[in-house]
């Protein structure tokens, strides 16, 4: 790589580094790019050279954060698939650990779900950290299905509203500690919160 492309990538990371601040502190709406190149350090115009506007800034900074979710789920089916049950609780356990020790992710989800307003609601990038994909979906479904053939289920659950429980249980303490980090230690929560979760899913003896 030349000098000038090096030094190009250098500045671009620092704008998308400075965007993230500024998104985390003020919330996206109200970030300018004004904000961004003096936290940057740079001037409008180097902002322009790489982004046509705030929303190609937004969409950079979001691409460029990697969700393991599906990796997750995919290691656990590969580790525990031929017990659903320790296999659901596993992905429920790393996932909020991805949230606690990524501290990338972390950021964005915090952007994701605290610092942007109505302008982002719809910006592609948001489903990947607020919805499980085609592929997640499709898994931890089918785990369930195995989970109620085994009779473990709680009765009155189909595997599809198990899913969305799971998931939406999931989501809700991500987004409830997120909301101030410094309201409890997560990482120590975590275990006996998706305790709670499987309680709440399974007949039980099978919790």
């Amino acid at each position: 790589m030349s000098r000038r492309k090096a030094e190009a990538e250098r500045t671009r990371d620092a704008i998308l580094d400075a965007a993230e601040t500024q998104f985390l502190t003020q919330g996206v709406s109200r970030t300018t790019l004004a904000h961004i190149a003096a936290e940057a350090g740079v001037t409008r115009g180097a902002i322009y050279w790489h982004f046509e506007d705030k929303a190609a800034v937004f969409h950079a900074l979001l691409e460029r954060v990697r969700v393991p979710l599906d990796e997750i789920v995919d290691d656990a089916i590969l580790r525990l698939g031929n017990t659903p049950t320790q296999c659901l609780r596993a992905i429920a356990q790393c996932a909020l650990s991805a949230i606690c020790h990524n501290l990338p992710l972390q950021r964005a989800a915090t952007i994701v779900l605290h610092r942007c307003e109505k302008l982002e609601d719809h910006h592609p990038r948001i489903s990947v950290i607020t919805q499980l994909s085609e592929h997640a979906k499709t898994e931890v479904e089918q785990l369930f299905e195995q989970v109620q053939k085994n009779g473990h289920l709680r009765p009155g659950l189909s595997p599809a509203s198990a899913r969305r429980q799971f998931h939406g249980f999931l989501l809700g303490i991500s987004f409830n500690w997120l909301q101030d980090p410094e309201q409890f230690v997560l990482a120590d929560e975590y275990e006996s919160m998706v305790d709670t979760l499987m309680r709440g899913l399974l007949v039980e003896s099978s919790a």
